[in-house]
């Protein structure tokens, strides 16, 4: 499940007896944490029905145990168990007769870094509870959470505040949600946010946002993606992420190509794959430049670069830089050293 979902059931009323939340977006978890709380327990007795405890200290007799305690004077307990890796990857086996009967009266939501859903762990677990993926979202994704925070707000925002807010923020949310906070109480702003508005606000805190990067390597420009991609990684952007979002932008201008080749026009192809009107001219460029052949070998360099990045004790910007110098090479027609060599 996606973090959007879950909060779609939780505005519902849905809410499971079991979690299991992981990822990098931390902000978004505590986000989570708030909704459930917020929705579950009643704030008169909040300090009795809610427990955190950590699976690396505490005995899974004594979390087991906390889960099977009523509720005072609320419909349920929210029993949250941090540092929950540890479970699924040493000793899982004590948890498998609560999962297949969980307390209903009690909201156990277990945070880790990442999940293998391969594990009887977790299959187990989803039998009656969810497992959740905390990323941060993708532009198009990013664009409507900003408008709908806006609108939250009590404000609209323009197409040109909105990508400079983008511009100077990046993709952070908690910072994005503490600037729009700060655009909206700001005195004299008006119910439509504008590009002034927040070049005003974000006058000395510029960062280069990750998405700017896949763009810079759809054009080849190997300068600009190497100074960016150093750029992403100092200001802690995931470099797992980063790839992604390269990758994503590589598989547009496949299908674009394939697009086109079936006859199609290009304004029906930027809407087939939602291409901003603004970006369109610059996509276009990018799409003249990588050729079908480089791009058919691109796909094992990437699966190749993702395995690293998850596996090689290597300096992982290392990797990136690797990755990025053969992807310029099979974009000038060349074909890279074998890696690692």
């Amino acid at each position: 499940m996606k973090s959007q979902e879950l909060f779609q059931e939780i505005d519902g009323g849905k809410i499971l007896p079991l979690y299991y939340f992981y990822g990098p977006e931390e902000w978004l978890i505590e986000e989570a944490l708030k909704k459930i709380k917020e929705k579950a327990l009643n704030p008169a007795t909040l300090d009795f029905n809610r427990e955190v405890l950590d699976a690396e200290e505490d005995f899974p007799e004594a979390i087991l145990g906390s889960l099977q305690v009523f509720p005072l004077n609320s419909p349920r307990r929210l029993v949250v168990i941090r540092q929950a890796d540890v479970i699924w990857s040493k000793g899982p086996a004590p948890y498998f007769d609560y999962f297949a009967n969980p307390n209903p009266s009690t909201c156990a939501v277990f945070i880790g870094e990442k999940a293998d859903l391969r594990t009887k762990f977790f299959q187990a677990l989803e039998k009656n509870g969810a497992v959740v993926s905390f990323y941060p979202p993708y532009e198009r994704e990013l664009i409507r959470w900003i408008r709908f925070q806006a609108e939250q707000l009590g404000h609209s925002i323009s197409d040109e505040a909105l990508s400079l807010l983008l511009e100077r923020i990046g993709p952070n949310l908690q910072e994005l949600k503490l600037e729009l906070q700060k655009l909206t109480l700001k005195p004299g702003t008006k119910k439509f946010i504008q590009e002034e508005d927040v070049l005003a606000l974000t006058e000395d805190i510029r960062e280069e946002s990750p998405f700017e990067l896949p763009w810079a390597v759809g054009h080849l420009d190997w300068e600009k993606s190497l100074r960016l991609l150093r750029k992403n990684l100092q200001q802690g952007d995931p470099p797992l992420l980063l790839l992604s979002l390269i990758l994503r932008q590589l598989r547009l201008i496949r299908r674009a190509r394939e697009l086109r080749a079936e006859s199609c026009s290009k304004k029906e192809v930027e809407t087939k794959l939602r291409i901003l009107p603004q970006r369109a001219n610059d996509f276009w460029k990018q799409v003249d430049k990588l050729s079908p052949s480089a791009l058919e070998q691109i796909w094992p360099l990437t699966r190749e670069t993702d395995l690293e990045l998850k596996s090689s004790r290597l300096d992982k910007g290392l990797i990136l830089e690797k990755y990025l110098w053969d992807l310029f090479f099979l974009g000038r027609g060349k074909i890279p050293n074998a890696r690692g060599k």
